[in-house]
């Protein structure tokens, strides 16, 4: 029993050490970061942003990798991070870029002289709300209390008395449905 004793406060003791010993400093993380960022912005140029975009691209991921550099061991540990993060951030900005075309051709543009265009609207914002109200009554109040109290999100879920994470997928589920029935009712 003695030895398995003593080997464990080896192995614990060792592991001590590497993980001193694997923790990439600030300079190392300087020294690698132009080939980093070039890397950065070459896969952001495949994923095809141009190149003022890519460049904003590789800025978002040296910020995050560098919040990151005291969890990195090496230089192929920063590669393999730099080559996900990329990837992630390219696909989130496009996500972002994609959600606001959606929204902009489902909004309908209005003329406020036109006599037509403001009973439209005023039609529109009758629907919306028949269709907030028909949402399931958690969803619906998340989403009054969000978008028309413009309350934040730590505030509706004390108020609900469930979690902030609950409360976003409340949140998106409510304003996907909302989403949908409008293209439906554009499409009509």
């Amino acid at each position: 029993m003695r030895g398995k004793e003593k080997n464990d406060d080896f192995l614990f003791n060792l592991q001590e050490d590497v993980r001193y010993i694997d923790v990439m400093t600030q300079k190392e993380f300087t020294y690698m970061a132009s080939g980093t960022r070039a890397k950065a912005v070459s896969i952001a140029e495949r994923f095809g942003y141009a190149q003022d975009d890519a460049e904003d691209i590789a800025q978002d991921v040296m910020l995050k990798l560098w919040n990151l550099h005291e969890q990195l061991s090496d230089a192929t540990h920063l590669n393999a991070s730099t080559v996900i993060i990329t990837k992630r951030v390219c696909i989130d900005k496009w996500r972002t870029a994609h959600q606001h075309t959606e929204i902009a051709h489902t909004m309908p543009l209005i003329d406020e002289d036109s006599l037509h265009d403001r009973l439209e609207y005023t039609e529109l914002e009758h629907w919306i709300g028949e269709q907030i109200e028909s949402l399931p009554s958690t969803a619906g109040m998340v989403l009054r209390m969000r978008q028309l109290e413009h309350r934040e999100l730590g505030e509706i879920a004390d108020i609900l008395g469930i979690r902030q994470t609950s409360v976003s997928t409340l949140l998106s589920r409510a304003r996907n449905e909302l989403l949908n029935k409008l293209k439906r009712r554009n499409q009509q």
